[in-house]
């Protein structure tokens, strides 16, 4: 009973906050040692909604939809000597429960940090072809389970809308299982850990994702 009355109160004068964040970006490269143009696009949605527990802490949730694509195009000189270049896109769905603390206020600009654990699966589509056959197929599917944290930036508008804008990920720990299908087409297990730390290119507008936020 004790529980419950201080659940209670804490949830009765909490600060909630629904809203989300979009990030895109494009990149395109092309060296002078090919003869393929390589250009990716990555698009992520995360609608989210959470509650701030005091002047310090939050917790919240977040849901991530996400697709990314990789398409070769030949450059050089005559025709094409692949036929049909594929185009891999990956789809990821993600379930995000997170802790926020805030680090610091200046002015409008609230600093945070939100820790948490992300659960996701994904498939990828057009990567190979099917034996003696010029048809693709879907070969790689899998689901992902670790922690991740995320810094981020919030400008208070006014006593109800917020911007912010978040560093997709700075630090990932995780564990992966799937499965890719063989040139039999018979699918093999896999899995594997990963472990990723932005420490280069932290700033480039394709690892930020920006924002707008109610709070009642």
């Amino acid at each position: 009973m004790t529980l419950v009355a201080v659940f209670a109160t804490m949830t009765m004068s909490a600060q909630y906050y629904v809203g989300g964040t979009l990030g895109f970006t494009s990149n395109k490269t092309n060296s002078t040692f090919t003869t393929i143009e390589t250009t990716t696009t990555d698009f992520t949605i995360a609608p989210e909604i959470g509650m701030a527990l005091d002047e310090k802490m939050g917790v919240g949730i977040a849901i991530t939809f996400n697709t990314s694509s990789t398409e070769d195009k030949w450059t050089g000189t005559g025709a094409d000597p692949v036929a049909k270049r594929l185009k891999p896109t990956t789809t990821t769905i993600g379930l995000r429960p997170y802790v926020r603390y805030q680090l610091m206020t200046l002015g409008k600009f609230n600093v945070f940090a939100d820790g948490g654990i992300n659960f996701s699966i994904d498939k990828t589509s057009e990567v190979g072809f099917k034996p003696a056959s010029t048809d693709t197929y879907d070969n790689k599917a899998g689901m992902n389970i670790g922690l991740f944290v995320q810094p981020g930036v919030a400008f208070k508008v006014n006593d109800k809308l917020s911007l912010v804008t978040k560093l997709d990920d700075m630090f990932t720990l995780g564990y992966r299982k799937y499965q890719v299908a063989d040139l039999d087409g018979a699918p093999d297990a896999d899995s594997d850990f990963n472990f990723r730390a932005k420490t280069n290119s932290l700033f480039q507008l394709g690892t930020l994702r920006f924002g707008l936020f109610y709070n009642f």
